[in-house]
C-alpha cells in the first residue's frame, strides 16, 4: 500500500515517525476537505500520514496499523458514509486503542454529520449499521466494538463543522491551530534525557515574544559544552510549525571555514527557506531583488548555531537580508560581544550550568543507566559533580566512562585519573574557545588559570598590568564565557577550563618544567628549584610552601631565570592566623611565624645571594632575611609584598633604585622599627605597614609622595606621631594605641585645588584613645577641606567606577581583614572616624541623641549649595569596626508638604576587628547623593526651594554582631561653595558661620 507524507523536523525523543495521522472516508472528503487539510499540515512542516490508495481491501493492512501507532496525533474526519467503511471503523478502533495505551492525541472532526448522530449512530449511520449487522450477523462482537468506538470518539473534544458555519478554509485554519497546540504540549513532555531544560525553554520563548509581529533576534550565550545547541534545538522543534519556513544551521563556526564555506552556508539557508534548490550565490551581497522580495514575504524561524565571527552574522542575517513579519532568529555563541552587533542586551540569554541535583541526575543517567545508585556510588558521584560543576557535555561524556566501572575501587581510580588526565573529548570542546582568542587574551587566560583564579578583580588587573598585558582581556574572557566575576568581585573559572589552561602550559615542555613560562604545581616547582633546572623561559612562579616537606635552596635558586617577572611564595596555613591576630596580637603572630609553630619548609641556610633583576612583582610571605640581596637591582620592581617577614629598615641599600615601585606591603613585620627609604620612590601609591607594632615613626618626606593613595598603619601600636600627608592619601590607622599627635595636611589639601584628581577619602582612626585635642582638631579640620575639595568638583568627575572606589581602597588589606562589595558605601565620597566625644566645631547644628530638627535659612537651596555633611558620636563601647550608619531626612515646607529621603547605608571602615575607646568615636561623612537618590541635587526641583525645615534621624548597627549601637550626639553642616576660599585660608564664613545652634530636645515648628 503506497503512502505519501510530508517531512519536517520532529523532536527525536518519542519513538514516533509521524506527527499526524488522517483517518477519513475517501469517497466523501478525499478531494475536498481532507486534501486541503493535508496541504495545510504540509505547509506547517508537520510529518503527516495520509492513505492515498483509492481502493481498499476488506481488512486493514499491517502497515496502516503501524502508521497509526507511530503517529503522535490522529485526526478522525467523520462524514456521512464514514460508518459504511469497515476499514475506517477498524482504523477508529485501533486509534482509540493507541490513545488508551500510549496516550496518543485524538481529535474528531465532524464534517457533514453531527456529533449526536455519530454518538448514537443516527441519520446515515442507521442504514450503515443495518447493513453491517447483516454482513456480520455471525460476528456481532465486532459490530458492538465499532458502535462503542463511535460513541467514545463522539464524546471526545473535537471540532463540529456539520452546520457548515464559515468557510472550509477558516475551519481548516482553526483545526490546524488545535493540532499545533496539541503537538506543542506533546513535545513539552517528551524531553527524555534532558535535565532542567523546561524552564530554560520557557525563558527563551518569552524572549522571542511570539505574539509580536516584529522581527526578533535572541542570543543564547554560554561556555562550550554548557548546552546552548541542545536548548536551541528543543526551542526550534517546538516552534517550527508556527512559521512558514524554518532553517537550523548547525556548526556555523566549523562549516564556514574553508573556501566559500560561509557562502555555502548562506546558500543552504536561502534554499531551505525559499524551497529553491537552484539558489547559488557566491558574492558578498545577494543582488537579486526577487530573492530579497520573497524573503520579505516569508515568516521564518532561523537558528544559527555556534557563531564565532561577526562576518558570519553579516552574511547570514545582515542588513542585506530582510525577513517577513513575525520572523524569529536564534543565535548561539560563546562570545557575548558578537551578539552586541545584532541583539539588544535584554534579548541575550546566558546558559548556566546545571544545579547540583540536576547534574547528579544527568550523570547517573549516563553512568548507571536505569540502575538506582547505592549510597556509596552517590557519594562518588558527588565528587565527580564537584569536579565537573554542571557542564552537561562533561556529565554525559564522563558518565559514559564511569559506566564501565564495576567496583568502588574502579570508580575511585577513574576519578583520580580524570583529575590528572582530563577527558580529551571534553577538553577539545573547551579548547575551541581558547584557540579563538587574541594573543593578549590567551596570556590573561593562562595567568588566571595558573595562579589568579579566585583573586580580587582589582588585584588581578594589577598583576596583569605588571605583566604588561592589557586588562581589557578580562572583559573579553567574560564575554567568551571563559571566566566570570563573583558577587564578592573575585575572578571565577570553571575547574575544567582551569585544567585546560594548565594543560596548555604543561604542553610547552612535558618532561622539563623548567622550560615552561609558568610554574605553580608543587611537584614542578620542587623539581626545578631542587635540581636548579630553571631557564630563561620561566616568567612566573607561584607556590605554596605548605605543600613541601622540606626544600633546601642554594644561594641563587633563581639565577638562570633571567626573565622571571613574577615570584609568589606563600604559606596557605597562615591565612587563618590573620584573624586570630586581632585577639592575640603581633607577638603571638610573630611566634607563630618564626617561633617554630610551623616547620621551615624552605631551607635558605646558604643565604640568598641574588634575585633576577627582571622581577616586577615579588610576594614572599615570611621572608627570612633583613634585606634584599645586595646585588639585586630592583629598578623594574612595581610591587613588593613581604607580610610576616623578618625585614628591617635596611630592606635595601641607598644605591638600590626603586623608582618604579608602586606598592609596598610589609604587614606584620614585627622587627620593623623604621620605614625603608621611599624618598626616591616617587611612583609609590600604596604603603601597607599593618601590624608593625614596633614601628615608631613615619618619615616627614611622605608629604612629598604625591602619588600616594593609601597608607595603612593599622595596629602599629608603638606609633606616636603622624606627619603631614599628601592629599591623595587614604589613611587606615586603627588600633594605633600610642598615637598622640597628628599633623594637619592643610598645605597639601589647599595647594593646586583646581588640579584635581578624585579621591574617595577614608580616614579611619579607630581605637586610638591617646589622641590629644590638637590631633582631633587637625583631623576634623582636614576632613572639612577634603569634603569641600570633593563637593566643588563637577558631579561627572565624581562618577568613578565602583570597582575602583571599593577595590582600590581595600586591596592592600589582607583579605581576611576587610569586607568588600559595599557599593552603597562606595557612594560616600569622604569619611572620617576617630576617637572622640564631640561633634566637630565646624558643624553649625548639633543635638544630643540620634535625631536633630533644624530650621533652614531662607534661600538655603541656592545654586551654591553643595549638600550636607553628617556626623554622629557613638557612646564608649566595645564593638566591631564593621559599623553600619544610617540616616534619613524628612524635608518640610510651611504648607505642610513633606518628603522623606533615606540616605545609602554608610560603612565607615572596610576592616574587621574590635574597637574600644573611653572617648567614644566621632564619625563624619559626606555623600554626593546629598538629597537622596530621587532628587540628587536636581536644581529644577521646585520643592526644595519651598522647604523651610528638616528632621534628620540617625542609627548605628554593629554589622557583625547585628546589634544596635547608641548614638550619643548627631550633627549637620550645610555646605556652600561661597565659603570655600575663606575656609581654605583658615577662616569661617557664609551660612556655616552662623552661631552654632545647640538644639536640645526641642521641636522646631516648621
Amino acid at each position: 500500500m503506497a503512502s505519501s507524507s510530508s517531512s519536517a523536523a520532529a523532536i527525536s525523543s518519542p519513538p514516533r515517525k509521524y506527527d499526524v495521522f488522517l483517518s477519513f472516508r475517501g469517497d466523501d472528503t478525499r478531494k475536498t476537505f481532507t486534501s486541503h487539510l493535508h496541504a495545510a499540515l504540509l505547509r506547517k512542516k508537520l510529518h503527516t500520514y495520509i492513505d492515498d490508495k483509492l481502493e481498499r481491501a476488506d481488512e486493514i493492512k499491517p502497515a496502516l496499523l503501524e502508521a497509526i501507532e507511530k503517529s503522535k496525533l490522529s485526526v478522525i474526519i467523520f462524514s456521512k458514509d464514514y460508518a459504511s467503511s469497515t476499514w475506517c471503523l477498524d482504523e477508529l478502533v485501533h486509534i482509540l486503542g493507541c490513545k488508551e495505551r500510549d496516550g496518543q492525541f485524538v481529535i474528531p472532526f465532524f464534517y457533514d454529520i453531527s456529533p449526536q448522530d455519530v454518538r448514537k449512530q443516527q441519520g446515515s449511520y442507521v442504514d450503515a449499521f443495518a447493513k453491517l449487522e447483516g454482513r456480520f450477523k455471525d460476528c456481532m462482537d465486532k459490530v458492538l466494538k465499532w458502535r462503542d468506538a463511535l460513541e467514545k470518539a463522539a464524546n471526545l473534544s473535537g471540532y463540529d463543522y456539520s452546520n457548515k458555519a464559515g468557510t472550509e478554509a477558516d475551519s481548516i485554519e482553526k483545526l490546524v491551530e488545535v493540532i499545533l497546540n496539541k503537538l506543542d504540549c506533546e513535545s513539552s513532555s517528551n524531553l527524555k534525557g534532558l535535565v532542567e531544560i523546561e524552564t530554560k525553554v520557557e525563558q527563551i520563548e518569552s524572549l522571542l515574544c511570539l505574539d509580536s509581529s516584529d522581527v526578533c533576534i535572541v542570543g543564547i550565550w554560554g561556555m562550550g559544552g554548557i548546552g546552548k545547541t541542545t536548548l536551541a534545538d528543543v526551542v526550534y522543534h517546538r516552534l517550527s510549525s508556527k512559521f512558514e519556513a524554518c532553517c537550523f544551521l548547525k556548526n556555523v563556526r566549523e562549516n564556514s571555514e574553508g573556501k566559500d564555506g560561509i557562502y555555502n552556508l548562506r546558500n543552504e539557508l536561502l534554499r531551505e527557506i525559499l524551497d529553491d534548490k537552484n539558489i547559488n550565490i557566491k558574492t558578498p551581497s545577494i543582488g537579486s531583488e526577487l530573492i530579497k522580495g520573497r524573503l520579505r514575504q516569508t515568516k521564518v524561524l532561523i537558528v544559527l548555531d555556534d557563531v564565532n565571527d561577526s562576518r558570519q552574522l553579516e552574511l547570514l542575517v545582515g542588513d542585506d537580508l530582510e525577513f517577513g513579519v513575525g520572523s524569529r532568529i536564534i543565535i548561539t555563541t560563546r562570545d557575548r560581544n558578537l551578539l552586541n552587533e545584532k541583539v539588544v542586551d535584554d534579548k541575550i540569554y546566558e546558559v548556566k550550568g546545571l544545579k547540583h541535583n540536576g547534574a547528579l541526575q544527568l550523570f547517573h543517567l549516563h553512568a548507571l543507566k536505569n540502575k538506582s545508585p547505592t549510597t556509596v556510588y552517590t557519594e562518588f558521584s558527588r565528587k565527580v559533580i564537584d569536579y565537573i560543576q554542571g557542564i552537561p557535555l562533561a556529565l554525559k561524556t564522563l558518565g559514559a566512562l564511569f559506566r564501565r566501572c564495576d567496583t568502588e575501587e574502579h570508580w575511585e581510580e577513574e576519578l583520580n585519573r580524570l583529575k590528572k588526565f582530563p577527558s580529551e573529548k571534553v577538553l577539545n570542546v573547551l579548547r575551541l574557545s581558547y584557540d579563538g582568542l587574541e594573543e593578549n587574551e590567551k596570556e590573561c587566560f593562562l595567568d588566571i588559570a595558573c595562579f589568579l583564579k579566585g583573586a580580587d578583580v582589582y588585584y588581578a588587573k594589577r598583576i596583569l598590568e605588571i605583566r604588561r598585558f592589557s586588562v581589557k582581556g578580562i572583559q573579553n574572557l567574560i564575554d567568551k564565557s571563559l571566566i566570570s566575576i563573583s558577587k564578592k568581585n573575585c575572578l571565577e573559572m570553571h575547574d575544567l577550563l582551569q585544567e585546560m589552561g594548565r594543560t596548555i602550559v604543561r604542553e610547552q615542555c612535558k618532561d622539563e618544567p623548567g622550560k615552561r613560562d609558568r610554574l605553580w604545581a608543587a611537584d614542578d616547582v620542587y623539581q626545578v628549584l631542587e635540581n636548579d633546572t630553571g631557564t630563561s623561559t620561566v616568567q612566573c612562579i607561584s607556590f605554596d610552601t605548605s605543600n613541601f616537606t622540606r626544600l633546601e635552596l642554594c644561594g641563587s635558586p633563581f639565577k638562570k631565570m633571567s626573565n622571571l617577572r613574577l615570584l609568589i611564595i606563600h604559606d596557605s596555613r597562615l591565612r587563618v592566623e590573620y584573624d586570630i591576630y586581632f585577639v592575640l596580637g603581633a607577638a603571638w603572630f610573630y611566634n607563630r611565624c618564626f617561633g617554630g609553630a610551623y616547620e621551615k619548609n624552605l631551607d635558605l641556610s646558604q643565604g640568598l645571594r641574588s634575585l633576577p633583576n627582571s622581577l616586577r612583582y615579588l610576594y614572599w610571605q615570611r621572608y627570612p632575611f633583613k634585606s634584599l640581596p645586595s646585588n639585586f637591582s630592583p629598578q623594574n620592581l612595581v610591587e613588593l609584598r613581604m607580610p610576616g617577614s623578618f625585614v628591617g629598615a635596611e630592606l635595601w641599600s641607598k644605591n638600590q633604585n626603586l623608582g618604579n615601585l608602586k606598592v609596598i606591603e610589609l604587614s606584620y613585620c614585627v622587627h620593623l622599627t623604621e620605614v625603608p627609604d621611599l624618598s626616591r620612590s616617587k611612583k609609590i601609591e600604596h604603603v601597607v605597614l599593618y601590624g608593625c607594632d614596633r614601628l615608631v615613626r613615619i618619615p616627614s618626606y611622605f608629604k612629598d609622595l604625591d602619588k600616594l593613595r593609601w597608607l595603612n598603619l593599622g595596629e602599629c601600636t608603638s606609633l606616636e606621631f603622624l606627619p603631614e600627608l599628601p592629599v591623595l592619601c587614604c589613611l587606615e590607622a586603627s588600633g594605633c594605641t600610642s598615637l598622640k599627635t597628628v599633623s594637619s595636611s592643610r598645605n597639601s589639601l589647599t595647594q593646586a585645588w583646581d588640579k584635581y584628581e578624585l579621591f574617595r577619602g577614608r580616614f579611619i582612626i579607630f581605637g586610638c584613645p591617646n589622641l590629644d585635642e590638637n590631633a582631633r582638631t587637625n583631623i576634623m579640620a582636614d576632613t572639612r577641606l577634603r569634603i569641600l575639595r570633593v563637593a566643588t568638583r563637577p558631579l561627572k568627575t565624581q562618577q568613578h567606577k565602583e570597582e575602583e572606589i571599593v577595590m582600590e581602597m581595600t586591596s592592600s588589606i589582607p583579605a581576611c581583614c576587610r569586607t568588600l562589595g559595599r557599593t552603597d558605601s562606595a557612594r560616600t565620597l569622604v569619611s572620617t572616624v576617630c576617637a572622640g566625644n564631640e561633634i566637630p566645631n565646624w558643624f553649625c547644628h548639633e543635638n544630643e541623641g540620634s535625631s536633630i530638627t533644624i530650621k533652614l535659612p531662607r534661600n538655603w537651596y541656592c545654586t551654591d549649595f553643595l549638600g550636607f555633611a553628617l556626623s554622629v558620636v557613638l557612646r564608649p563601647n566595645v564593638f566591631h569596626k564593621d559599623v553600619m550608619l544610617g540616616c534619613s531626612c524628612n524635608f518640610k515646607t510651611n504648607s505642610g508638604e513633606s518628603h522623606k529621603t533615606i540616605y545609602p547605608s554608610h560603612y565607615p571602615s572596610k576592616e574587621r576587628g574590635v574597637a574600644y575607646s573611653k572617648f567614644g568615636h566621632v564619625f563624619v561623612w559626606y555623600s554626593a547623593f546629598a538629597l537622596g537618590e530621587g532628587a540628587n541635587l536636581n536644581r529644577s526641583n521646585s520643592f526644595y526651594k519651598l522647604v523651610t525645615g528638616a528632621c534628620f534621624e540617625f542609627n548605628a548597627v554593629d554589622a557583625v554582631g547585628l546589634r544596635g549601637l547608641e548614638v550619643k550626639k548627631c550633627g549637620i553642616s550645610l555646605l556652600y561653595a561661597e565659603d570655600v576660599e575663606t575656609i581654605k585660608s583658615g577662616g569661617n564664613t557664609g551660612w556655616s558661620s552662623q552661631k552654632k545652634k545647640k538644639v536640645r530636645n526641642e521641636k522646631l515648628r516648621i
